[in-house]
Parts: C-alpha cells; structure tokens; sequence
C-alpha cells in the first residue's frame, strides 16, 4: 500500500498524527541517548540520580532538563536481594515516555527484570541497582550502567549506514585485469618495444625518488624522446 506525507491540509483533507510524525523518523536513526547523558548515580538513602540529557525510541523524544531527577528505591528485604532497573519507557496506550524503576524478584542470585519490547511498550535500559538484602542505602557501586551497551540502551545513531560498494569495484577490478592482461594484444609492436625500452632506461638510471638528480631526470626524459 502506497502511504506518502507531508502535505498542507486543504479543507481538512491531510490530516496526520503523532504516528505519523514517530514512523517518519523511524529510519534515520536507532534508538538510544544522545551523548552521555541520562546518567544514573547514588543519591542519599534509597535514592538515585538521573542526570539531564535526552533520548529517542521509536520515533518519540525523551528530555530531562534544567535539573537531575531522583528516583526512590523499593526498601530491601531482610533475607534476599534483588536487581532493579532503571528504564526510559515508551507506553503507546498511555501515550508516555518516561523514566521508572522496575523492580526485580527477591532471590539468593537475583537477575535484572527483563526488558520488555512488544507493540505497546518499548524499555530502554540506563542502569541496574544491586539491592542485597538489608541494604539501607543506595551506594555508586551498587549501580550498572547499562547506557552504552547497544542491546541494553545505546547511543543515537544515524541508522542509515554507508553503501556497500564491494560488488561495483569488484567489477571494476575484473575490467581492468582483462584489460591490462590485453594490453600486449591491443599495443602493436613498435609500440610495445618503445615502451619497454623506455622502462629498461628509467631502470638503468635508476629513477627512483631521491637517487638523482633534476638535471639526471630530465636528461633520461629528453632522451626518451630523442626517437620521435
């Protein structure tokens, strides 16, 4: 099916929606943070950092701005541990991209909740939080950045990449072998000869950079063309 837009609306008859506009952008870029933002750091208590910066999912923008923003974390268990995530959501049905921490299960060897990636939800994931049992206060080195790892999160990126040109200087190469490989075929034999012992006197006077002199290079010039 064709689809096609931008238009100017004449009587109402264009008319385009956030869809539209998110599904234009789709191809030129993947999904990801802009630079080094968004970075997540302990606060006090069971508190967390996110940093300003910005951030692209499917076609819809993220921005923090002008201040950090402080997440609270779920109190740890007595006995477990577990691993929660810090995540920018994309929520199509309620029509949200935001940041949130998902809390992970209670477990002797916790895992980080897994990321979830359908049709109405998208997460990005900027850190994991280890939460060992009895944990009272959320330290740096209890947080994961998962920022730059490109099946976590990732960086902005055009997603148009460079052509591959493989396939066209292969046939260019082919040509010119063919043609070099005839080269003897297509000179005629005064031709071949002149050249040849043209080569055979740059060889004797060793025409090499930096082994004579301009007055040597340009006698072994003239004299190649003594002949004509």
């Amino acid at each position: 099916m064709e689809q096609y837009s931008f238009f100017n609306s004449v009587n109402g008859d264009r008319r385009y929606d956030a869809s539209d506009l998110a599904e234009f952008f789709l191809p030129f870029f993947t999904n990801g943070i802009f630079n080094n933002g968004l970075k997540v750091t302990a606060d006090e208590g069971m508190k967390v950092n996110i940093a300003t910066g910005r951030a692209y999912c499917n076609g819809h923008r993220y921005i923090n701005k002008d201040t950090v923003l402080t997440k609270t974390i779920d109190i740890a268990d007595g006995e477990q541990s577990r691993i929660d995530n810090v995540v920018l959501r994309v929520d199509e049905t309620n029509r949200t991209f935001t940041c949130q921490i998902v809390k992970g299960s209670y477990s002797s060897n916790p895992v980080p909740p897994a990321l979830i990636r359908d049709t109405t939800t998208y997460d990005l994931r900027l850190a994991t939080i280890s939460i060992p049992a009895g944990t009272t206060e959320i330290t740096d080195d209890l947080i994961t950045d998962c920022r730059f790892n490109s099946s976590d999160c990732g960086n902005v990126i055009q997603a148009v990449q460079g052509a591959d040109f493989t396939d066209i200087f292969s046939q260019f190469e082919t040509k010119f072998n063919n043609w070099f490989n005839d080269l003897e075929v297509t000179l005629d034999e005064n031709t071949a000869t002149n050249l040849t012992n043209r080569i055979i006197t740059l060889e004797n006077n060793e025409i090499v950079l930096g082994t004579c002199t301009d007055e040597e290079l340009q006698a072994v010039i003239d004299s190649m063309y003594d002949d004509e």
